[in-house]
């Protein structure tokens, strides 16, 4: 009898482990973080974006055999191998392949040594579509570096809105690259322009209380995997700002730009109440600013923020509706007094940032807002020197 209920045990116990199963293997394919043997020659923190990762390196480097280190999800692997030599006098591509092989993300990885250029006609732009995203497409922005190297200084939160399947009453799914918040447009002020539109999240916003998602365009990185999460950890997605080194002995004077924008039709604050009387405005902005204990302005910047140096931003009564293009030149109000050899060697950071609803990334504002923009630059002025 004993030894039945031994047989017994066994057999449960059999039966038992066959129904555990082992630990899935990791689908994510994504760099987690990129670095250098020598951090000392990079001019900041590589930055990641969903598709690209850009690591911008002082110009007395050799960027013809130049490895890279990457920290990649759990599992995965990289090609070429962590580590290796790659010349990147012309950006490079990567491919990391999930820990179940079943999925791969292409990364494009860029070298920048040059200084970066504080204008653009926004001519320069491509649709992208990330292995993985079933589909879903949208468009990138980007500028050309004196070497002839695409730069992908602009960012947008568009890879954020690919998250929240939204279908338009018309049936249009995130395929359609033209239906994201931010869009190229080919009826811009001179040629091709921006199209920023604030856009409804449908369900998936609305569960997570951020029902709107603001048409951005800014010099900086955003962080998709973390925008999902709520409405702080969306605040912390986008990093504004890149190190950038001026002309010797000039400093911003102006953030100069061509617009025009419609307002939404209902101002909604961020738990969808109609607002009576209060119509939506739109944003843009240029800061100079220092990055203190290597911190980088997010969305819950504060414009009395101590770390910032210098700032031009549109006034709120200025922020109106225009249906023509506008030339707008904001001037710099500086808060500090300017070092001309960090703004010579890139110390300074430079955000540049346009939204099409001004408290857009709180989640309030009106669907249907829409700011296009194009031709734009900061203007310099010569630093006035103490005798």
């Amino acid at each position: 009898m004993r030894f039945r209920t031994i047989i017994a045990g066994i057999c449960i116990c059999l039966g038992f482990s066959s129904c555990i199963q082992d630990e899935a293997l990791n689908a994510e394919a994504d760099i987690l973080s990129c670095t250098v043997a020598d951090p000392s020659v990079l001019r900041m923190k590589p930055i990641i974006n969903n598709n690209s990762v850009i690591i911008m390196a002082k110009p007395t480097i050799d960027i013809t055999d130049f490895p890279l280190l990457f920290t990649l999800t759990k599992g995965a692997t990289i090609e070429p191998a962590s580590g290796d030599g790659k010349d990147f006098s012309t950006p490079q591509t990567y491919t990391v392949t999930s820990e179940d092989r079943q999925w791969k993300k292409k990364y494009t990885v860029y070298v920048d040594i040059s200084d970066i250029k504080l204008n653009s006609s926004f001519e320069h732009w491509e649709t992208t579509e990330p292995v993985g995203t079933i589909g879903k497409k949208w468009h990138e922005f980007y500028e050309f570096s004196e070497e002839g190297q695409k730069v992908w200084i602009w960012a947008t939160a568009n890879s954020g809105y690919a998250l929240t399947g939204y279908r338009t009453p018309e049936g249009k799914r995130l395929n359609d690259p033209f239906i994201y918040p931010t869009t190229s447009y080919e009826l811009g002020h001179n040629g091709n322009g921006v199209k920023l539109e604030t856009k409804d999240t449908g369900i998936w916003g609305l569960s997570l209380g951020m029902p709107l998602a603001a048409g951005n365009l800014f010099i900086g990185s955003f962080d998709a995997t973390s925008a999902g999460n709520g409405r702080e950890e969306a605040l912390k997605s986008t990093r504004f700002g890149l190190p950038i080194a001026y002309e010797h002995n000039k400093k911003p004077k102006a953030l100069n730009v061509w617009y025009k924008y419609t307002p939404g039709e209902v101002f909604k604050d961020e738990d969808q109440n109609p607002i009576a009387g209060k119509q939506d405005i739109f944003d843009m902005y240029a800061i100079l600013y220092e990055s203190i204990d290597g911190r980088i302005l997010d969305g819950s910047i504060q414009f009395d923020d101590p770390c910032i140096v210098a700032i031009a931003r549109i006034n709120d009564k200025d922020a109106k509706p225009v249906s023509e293009y506008t030339y707008a030149s904001i001037p710099f109000i500086y808060h500090k007094n300017v070092d001309p050899s960090k703004l010579l060697t890139g110390e300074y950071y430079t955000a540049i940032v346009f939204s099409s609803s001004r408290e857009g990334a709180y989640f309030r504002g009106a669907i249907g807002s829409t700011l296009i923009i194009d031709d734009f630059e900061i203007e310099l002025e010569d630093i006035e020197i103490e005798q």
